[in-house]
C-alpha cells in the first residue's frame, strides 16, 4: 500500500511538517506556508503518477457494461459467501471489490496490488469508469464468475470437493479451461 491509500495520512503529515517548520522558524506564517505546499505537492504528484491511467472518460460499451456486470457478480458472491470461503474467489489471480452504499456502487478488479479497472455506478444505474486497462486479466473473469456461482451453490468450499476443485483451479491455470467438480454429485 501507498500512501495514496490513506488520504487522511497526507493530511496529517502536512499538519506535522507544517507544525515543524513553523515552530523551527518560530513563525506561523511559515508554518502556514508549508502546510499549503506540503498539500501542493502531495496533489501534483498524485496527479502525476496517476495522469496515465486517467487520459478522459472512458466509453462504455456493451462488452464492457458485461464485463463490469459479471465482476459485480464476483463482488457481490464474495459478500454472500462465508468468511473462510471468500478467497476461494481468489484462486485464479483475480481480484475484486465491489462496495454499495446509499445507490451508489464502486467497482474495482484487476491482480492482488493493482486495479485494472475502476469504476463507478450512479444512482441512475449508469456506469462511468474511471479507469480502464484491458489485458490479459480479462480471461480470468469468466472462470471466476463460475467459480463464483459454483461456491454460492453449496455456500462454501465443501471439503468433499476441495481437492477436485484444487486440480481444477491448477488445470485452469495451466491450460485455461476450467472444469469444476459437477454440482450434483
Amino acid at each position: 500500500m501507498t500512501i495514496s491509500s490513506y488520504p487522511y495520512a497526507k493530511l496529517l503529515i502536512a499538519v506535522i511538517v507544517a507544525i515543524a517548520v513553523g515552530v523551527i522558524s518560530n513563525s506561523v506564517g511559515w508554518g502556514i506556508a508549508t502546510f499549503f505546499i506540503m498539500m501542493f505537492i502531495f496533489i501534483w504528484v498524485a496527479s502525476w503518477i496517476f495522469e496515465a491511467t486517467i487520459k478522459g472518460k472512458v466509453e462504455v460499451t456493451d462488452e464492457l457494461e458485461e464485463l463490469l456486470e459479471k465482476l459485480v457478480g464476483i463482488g457481490e458472491a464474495k459478500k454472500q459467501l462465508p468468511f473462510n470461503a471468500r478467497g476461494w474467489l481468489n484462486s485464479l489471480g483475480l481480484y475484486v471489490q465491489f462496495n454499495e452504499k446509499g445507490g451508489l456502487s464502486r467497482l474495482q478488479a484487476g491482480d492482488k496490488y493493482r486495479s485494472q479497472i475502476d469504476a463507478w455506478r450512479d444512482y441512475m444505474y449508469e456506469w462511468k469508469v474511471k479507469r480502464y486497462n484491458p489485458g490479459d486479466w480479462e480471461k480470468l473473469v469468466n472462470p471466476t464468475f463460475e467459480i463464483a456461482e459454483w461456491l454460492l451453490t453449496f455456500e462454501g468450499l465443501p471439503t468433499e470437493h476441495a481437492d477436485a476443485f484444487n486440480r481444477a483451479i491448477e488445470v485452469c491455470k495451466k491450460e485455461g479451461q476450467l472444469k469444476l467438480p459437477p454440482i450434483d454429485g
